[in-house]
């Protein structure tokens, strides 16, 4: 399951009746919606050939058209206290949370991450031998 895919799955937890993108629409974008994207990734190396990865995403939200201030207010009290982790996987950090003049509403955070290296090609030990005995 993509971070993407489970960030999805966090906001239908909360808003089970908005229409929630993971891609651009061509035409455009019906509202009430969320759309979710990832935004960038840095990584750093540690030991091991393990690294830190920190991913920023961004989940924008398109409010209803007849009150969007009041609509992106209560949307953004309800992300605040409920999209906060990654359920059995990464809490969310550095939140920021915008109100755009456009009339949409961005909630943007990090999920931080530790990767190892797939060691299936590694080559193990296989014929080393032993000097001295072993009791």
């Amino acid at each position: 399951m993509t971070i993407i895919e489970r960030i999805a799955d966090e906001i239908a937890r909360i808003f089970p009746n908005v229409v929630i993108y993971t891609e651009n629409q061509a035409d455009g974008f019906e509202e009430p919606s969320f759309f979710i994207e990832k935004i960038g990734t840095s990584a750093s190396s540690e030991l091991f050939d393990r690294q830190m990865r920190k991913q920023t995403y961004q989940v924008i939200y398109f409010p209803n058209p007849n009150n969007p201030k009041t609509d992106m207010e209560r949307v953004e009290d309800y992300l605040l206290s409920g999209l906060l982790e990654l359920k059995d996987y990464a809490p969310l950090r550095n939140i920021e949370v915008t109100q755009q003049e456009d009339n949409t509403l961005i909630y943007k955070f990090e999920v931080w991450g530790r990767f190892y290296p797939d060691k299936k090609d590694e080559v193990k030990l296989q014929n080393e031998k032993l000097k001295g005995k072993i009791k």
